[in-house]
């Protein structure tokens, strides 16, 4: 499935979720191997190393594999009552690593939404805003503390700090923005939501 997700071809990719379900295998595994595949082609593209004729049939099969776990994904989102979204900031192949996030993400019980493809932080603020969600995960560009700072500025001067938490997600990052809870990679967001997540139900109750 890796491979065939790696070349853009959804119809072998699907046929390959397909046989491994029927062969016994948890939808666990099968998105993790989504996502490993996706992570390769991120690596790839943010060196300048992947053919970016591939990129629209990639996502294609990847939301196509994702569609045959739709089943799964809907049952495990309800653990946590907190809605979601990810959205990259400056990032090549934002749009990708947005759709493994969120499908993770939604897979540990958060109702999670991907808004695609790269944006400006005050887009993905808006429009996160408009969906009325509590917790926004951008995934920013790679460029050091200068994106996180950019990205804090327009939370800030957009009054967006009373409406909803944020975790953004900053490979490069060296430090924490005024107060504000920062992620080196994907699973270290997931893990931070979940704590914050697992802190907001405790004071609801």
């Amino acid at each position: 499935m890796t491979s065939a997700l790696l070349a853009g071809n959804g119809d072998e990719a699907k046929q390959k979720v397909f046989a491994a379900l029927a062969k016994g295998s948890r939808q666990s595994e099968i998105l993790d191997a989504i996502v490993e595949a996706i992570n390769i082609v991120c690596d790839l593209q943010e060196l300048g190393q992947y053919d970016q004729s591939k990129v629209a049939s990639q996502e294609s099969s990847v939301n196509s594999c994702l569609q045959l776990l739709e089943d799964w994904l809907v049952k495990s989102e309800g653990r946590f009552n907190v809605k979601v979204t990810v959205g990259p900031v400056g990032l090549k192949s934002g749009a990708l690593s947005s759709l493994a996030l969120s499908a993770s993400l939604r897979s540990v019980g958060f109702r999670s939404t991907s808004l695609g493809k790269t944006q400006t932080a005050l887009d993905l603020l808006r429009n996160s805003e408009e969906l009325n969600v509590d917790l926004v995960i951008p995934l920013l560009a790679g460029d050091g503390d200068a994106s996180l700072r950019s990205f804090v500025d327009a939370y800030e001067r957009g009054g967006f700090r009373s409406k909803f938490q944020v975790i953004p997600v900053a490979a490069s990052s060296s430090e924490n923005v005024q107060g504000m809870t920062v992620a080196r990679n994907s699973s270290e967001a997931i893990s931070k939501a979940t704590e914050w997540a697992m802190r907001k139900t405790r004071k609801a109750t």
